[in-house]
């Protein structure tokens, strides 16, 4: 004789009013924790960007060039000797030192020479030429140094080749980079004007030089990065 058995299955439910309750405390407990991690979010998202500033404005001020500098040259007198070889230089901001180009007056060679005292504005920086030399130009220098190829200095010297002389040797020197020299040069017998460009690379605060076509005239002289 076949029976059925029936399985009754007791569902027991948790009262609808706890249920409700249980519920809310799960939705505010969300609602919390997603507000403090949008909180923590957002400090950090303006956070980063505001040290990132700062940074970059020391770094900025750090390199920032000396402005409105002036410039002057001195006779110096030591003993019987009078030279008009002492250089200075002063700037409105910034710190800096003083750089010179001067130049022999009996071999025509001109150089460069820099001071080794760092300065603050509006303080004075000074350097003099070697003995019984003239400073032609006066330049302030900034410290610490640029980025780049800045602070170039350049001239011009007599050139000697057996009876032949000529003003077309053309130098360069700058305070910082790596570069060549450039002269716009001038045969004076036809009046025409044309470029000559050094071969040699080299790194501050070493001179390049070139020199004008033979019997040529340098007119100017340029620092050409690289």
């Amino acid at each position: 004789m076949q029976r059925d058995v029936v399985v009754v299955l007791s569902v027991t439910s948790r009262p609808e009013g706890r249920a409700s309750a249980v519920t809310k405390e799960a939705a505010l407990f969300r609602r919390r924790i997603l507000a403090l991690a949008m909180a923590v979010f957002g400090l950090v998202f303006v956070a980063a960007p505001a040290q990132a500033a700062v940074g970059q404005g020391s770094e900025g001020a750090s390199q920032a060039a000396p402005t409105g500098c002036t410039s002057w040259i001195e006779w110096v007198h030591e003993g019987n000797s009078h030279y008009y070889g002492r250089a200075k230089v002063q700037c409105d901001t910034g710190s800096y030192r003083v750089k010179a180009q001067c130049r022999n007056l009996q071999t025509g060679v001109g150089y460069v020479v820099t001071g080794t005292q760092v300065v603050s504005a509006p303080n004075v920086a000074t350097v003099t030429c070697y003995s019984g030399n003239v400073a032609e130009s006066v330049h302030a220098v900034a410290e610490p140094p640029a980025a780049g190829v800045t602070g170039c200095t350049s001239w011009i010297e007599w050139v000697h080749q057996g009876n032949n002389h000529y003003y077309g040797r053309a130098k360069v020197q700058c305070d910082t980079g790596s570069y060549r020299v450039k002269a716009q040069c001038r045969n004076l017998q036809t009046g025409v004007g044309y470029v000559v460009y050094g071969t040699q690379v080299v790194s501050a605060p070493n001179v390049a030089t070139v020199l004008c076509y033979s019997g040529n005239v340098a007119e100017s002289v340029q620092a050409v990065p690289q």
